[in-house]
């Protein structure tokens, strides 16, 4: 009994550890950050849209959908390094319209994509008028605009 006390307390730490590693690094790109209600608006968006196979992931599927002229709103996590990897997308964003934010990690956009492996960039797409996740979709977007600095 003492054995499987121990390895739950090892299993424990472990995950202890792996909650502090998710966000050590904050890249100095990563603004605006979004936090609290509006991430979490945000996170259940992405879970919506992944579910309905609206979504571009990943720095050159996203990259194309952008130049492409596909509207929507990219979340890029903001723990990624080197910071070159993507450093191009909110330059992109802003010369098409798009709406774009930080999230804390990529951990956390992953897990919101309901996928195991870390997420650095998604998109959004904008939704049709009837999809089911349109309200939470508008609800992001006035989210957004107020708290960012380069989008009216």
């Amino acid at each position: 009994c003492s054995c499987l006390a121990a390895m739950a307390d090892e299993e424990e730490v472990a995950q202890g550890e792996e909650e502090e590693r998710k966000c050590l690094y904050e890249s100095p790109l990563a603004k605006p950050m979004i936090t609290d209600k509006l991430l979490g608006r945000a996170l259940k968006l992405l879970k919506k849209s992944v579910s309905e196979k609206k979504t571009r992931r990943g720095v050159p599927e996203c990259t194309k959908a952008i130049r492409k002229g596909q509207q929507g709103i990219c979340f890029l996590a903001g723990d990624i390094y080197p910071m070159d990897v993507f450093a191009h997308v909110p330059i992109l964003c802003e010369e098409k319209g798009i709406y774009y934010c930080y999230v804390k990690s990529r951990h956390d956009l992953g897990a919101a994509c309901q996928t195991r492996r870390p997420i650095s960039l998604i998109m959004v797409l904008q939704p049709k008028d009837d999809a089911s996740y349109s309200k939470t979709y508008e609800q992001v977007v006035a989210g957004i605009k107020a708290i960012h600095p380069y989008i009216e």
